[in-house]
């Protein structure tokens, strides 16, 4: 085994092995699985007579002592009681899971060559068909280096012991080799006497075959042997025969069987009794090899040479039948009847390994469609290593966690009609974030003033922005990014106020006049200009004035319509800002602000984050921004443009933005909208109104099953999550506690705590 991970199984064969993702295929719709399983027939074409393949996908136990006593997030700092407590409700409910198995994907391919350099080039070549048939139905591929692999290798050798060494050990001084890092201290080749097991450093083990298959495959046949809540794993081995080869192979049985029926007859006739009749095992063997030589000839199929093996380990001999008879009930329930192997178990455990290698001579012929059908991909689980708790899995009540940093674009919107749960799973989403992440900084747009309750208990600050504040934000400040050049600071201000100006507009969805935006781009420049005499900045004041002093009409029109904001009672935003954001945890409360002037609001705020996360990215902090209602950024063209662009730009400059919306219908009727939700790797799917679900249906291309997940038969806190390419079902049950009192919102029980706050604080006073 070499560092990188690539291995001399036998002299003269190298094998690499890739580790790929889960997708939802079980619950996708009927094209999107046909769509996968297309990809998944040219990844096996792909692959030439000289490459031997083998598909792994293996169930390990999550160790017992890390059941229940699992450290999600570090207990340190302001936030160490809230992290305790979540710790403890999330091992509770790791008890709940039906299985707590870890489940792997590997796909290990093997070539013949002189040396281990000529090896290098044909594996790479294989890595890079196969990575890019995988990338076609969005499974991630990551190449195992020296110690991952070992590492892989050991879970079926040593289960619930890591490699007895680290890959440092190895060395020319030490005499250690690879595989003296995996192997187990005994291995039992005929345990009591049996010749159907073996038993390892004490566990018993057993590999089984596949040895005949039905008429007709599912592709289920695979998934519901691997959705078994048992540890095991599941290997098939693939080599591709030459097409020619193929059909010569083919058409030698069929003469072979033309023989045997021509002797049938001959026999018949001799007989006295009619030619025509056969032995029915032999006309259905003829029509089988006569379709099998037609999707060679005719269908663009390849045949192939493949062998399906399944291993499983128990403590006791007693558990491990139980776990035989689960296996070969599934496997005969999807038309596979499972066989064990005699006198060949050391074989068979070496055949299941990752390496590539088949060592069992048991197997059958099998064309492209065949192999493909057997899909990998069972219930999509979500365990992202580093991540936050999202609820659990429906279908196994394993917990659901994700990474969204882990993501190829963390973006992510959550949506939800009123009392679906929605605000719940926000907050403990934000929580999820704050201790999850320790060193970034979060900020949240706070219309209903509701998320104060979990950001003070973990030392944040709340800007409140209104009438009677003393917090005031300028949307011209550039504090954060003095450091741009002058150019660069303007060229987005100018965007910026051009949504400003639509913000004022009571037109709706009518766009800015050309005219409009050359004159607020001109007086834009024109204050920063002004100011840079002073070293100050510009405010509302200031553009009302120059807007003031243009020669047009439309300037004044404009003027008129900034007037409110810069002079007057409602003048809040025409001043210097004087809010401090370098707190981590910022919530901007805006429930003081009217409608009409929150979206006027929200778009300042937008300019101050957008300047702290340019501040941020330069000292390698990522910046999360939480935007609750939306929906209110669509409502002009403009504003749309200005925010889609602050969307886009924020992902390269290690913003993670997350939409919140009750009304997911006017959000999505904007094109900008859809593309930013389709650009988006996280979403997170509540209860919706039949109209609102038809929206997401139409959008995300989910299946009837996944629509269900969504529609209003559902409870609260149940729905779906889209995570990258996984679709995973949830439900959150959360236990009643401090962390529920941080993150609920039902009026019916706010009440009665605010009312017990209200008279422990009278009784201190008194």
């Amino acid at each position: 085994m070499w560092a990188d991970g690539i291995c001399e199984v036998d002299p003269g064969l190298f094998s690499q092995t890739l580790q790929f993702s889960d997708i939802s295929y079980q619950s996708a719709r009927r094209e999107a699985k046909e769509s996968v399983f297309s990809a998944w027939c040219q990844l096996f074409d792909s692959i030439g007579e000289d490459v031997a393949l083998q598909l792994s996908v293996v169930n390990t136990p999550i160790p017992a002592e890390e059941i229940g006593h699992r450290s999600f997030f570090a207990e340190d700092g302001r936030t160490a009681a809230l992290a305790e407590e979540y710790n403890r409700i999330l091992n509770d409910k790791m008890r709940e899971g039906v299985s707590n198995l870890v489940r792997s994907r590997y796909i290990t391919f093997s070539v013949g060559a002189r040396d281990v350099e000529s090896a290098v080039p044909r594996l790479a070549r294989v890595r890079g068909d196969v990575t890019q048939s995988l990338q076609r139905i969005r499974c991630d591929a990551t190449p195992l280096d020296g110690p991952a692999r070992l590492r892989a290798i050991a879970e079926l050798l040593r289960p619930g012991n890591p490699p007895a060494a680290g890959w440092e050990a190895l060395g020319a001084t030490s005499g250690l080799r690879a595989k003296d890092l995996v192997c187990p201290n005994c291995i039992e080749a005929k345990p009591e006497g049996s010749a159907t097991c073996l038993r390892i450093d004490g566990k018993w083990c057993q590999t089984l075959a596949f040895r005949s298959f039905g008429s007709e495959l599912s592709d289920r046949c695979v998934a519901e042997i691997v959705d078994l809540p048992i540890p095991l794993a599941v290997s098939l081995h693939v080599r591709g025969m030459d097409k020619s080869r193929a059909i010569a192979f083919v058409k030698k049985r069929l003469a072979w069987m033309d023989k045997e029926i021509i002797d049938e007859q001959m026999t018949a006739v001799k007989r006295g009794y009619d030619f025509d009749i056969l032995p029915s095992e032999l006309k259905y063997s003829k029509a089988e090899a006569e379709d099998l030589l037609d999707h060679l000839q005719n269908k663009n199929q390849r045949l192939f040479r493949y062998t399906g093996l399944v291993y499983t380990y128990a403590d006791t001999r007693e558990a491990l039948r139980n776990q035989v008879e689960q296996i070969m009930r599934t496997a005969r329930s999807n038309s596979i009847d499972v066989g064990t192997l005699d006198y060949r178990q050391r074989e068979g455990l070496n055949s299941v390994l990752p390496l590539g290698a088949n060592r069992v001579e048991v197997g059958r012929m099998m064309t492209t469609a065949e192999v493909a059908i057997q899909m990998p991909f069972a219930t999509q689980e979500l365990n992202q290593e580093g991540g936050g708790y999202y609820g659990q899995n429906k279908e196994s009540s394993n917990l659901v966690i994700c990474n969204r940093r882990s993501l190829a674009s963390p973006m992510g919107f959550v949506a939800g009609k009123p009392g679906s749960g929605k605000s719940f799973s926000t907050k403990r989403e934000i929580l999820n974030t704050i201790l999850a992440y320790p060193t970034d900084q979060v900020i949240i747009f706070d219309p209903a003033g509701e998320y104060s309750a979990v950001t003070e208990p973990c030392g944040g600050t709340t800007i409140r922005l209104g009438p009677d504040s003393d917090s005031h934000l300028n949307p011209f400040d550039l504090t954060d990014v003095a450091d741009l050049s002058p150019s660069a600071q303007r060229a987005f201000k100018i965007d910026a106020f051009l949504a400003l100006s639509a913000a004022t507009m009571s037109e709706g969805s009518q766009g800015l006049p050309e005219a409009d935006k050359s004159i607020i781009a001109r007086c834009v420049e024109a204050c920063y200009e002004g100011r840079s005499g002073d070293g100050g900045t510009p405010t509302l004041g200031d553009l009302y004035e120059k807007l003031l002093a243009q020669e047009e009409r439309e300037a004044r029109d404009i003027a008129l319509r900034y007037e409110r904001y810069a002079v007057g009672a409602q003048s809040f935003f025409s001043h210097e800002s004087d809010v401090d954001l370098s707190n981590r945890i910022v919530d901007i409360d805006l429930r003081d602000l009217t409608s009409n002037l929150r979206t006027f609001g929200m778009l300042t705020a937008l300019e101050s984050v957008r300047n702290r996360m340019y501040s941020n990215y330069e000292r390698g902090v990522t910046t999360w921004l939480y935007i609750d209602e939306v929906q209110s950024l669509f409502e002009h063209p403009a504003i749309v443009s200005y925010f889609s662009r602050f969307w886009a730009e924020g992902r390269k400059f290690g913003l993670v933005a997350t939409g919140i919306t009750q009304n997911s219908v006017y959000m999505l009727e904007h094109e900008e909208a859809r593309n930013m939700v389709l650009n988006s790797d996280f979403i997170l799917l509540h209860k919706q109104s039949p109209v609102d679900r038809r929206a997401w249906v139409d959008l995300l291309g989910l299946s009837e099953q996944e629509s269900r997940y969504i529609d209003e038969s559902i409870k609260p806190g149940e729905g779906l999550l889209v995570a990258g390419g996984a679709r995973v079902p949830i439900k959150d049950d959360f236990p009643r506690g401090a962390l529920y009192d941080l993150f609920n919102t039902k009026p019916s029980e706010q009440a009665p705590r605010r009312r017990r706050r209200k008279a422990t604080t009278r009784k201190a006073e008194r």
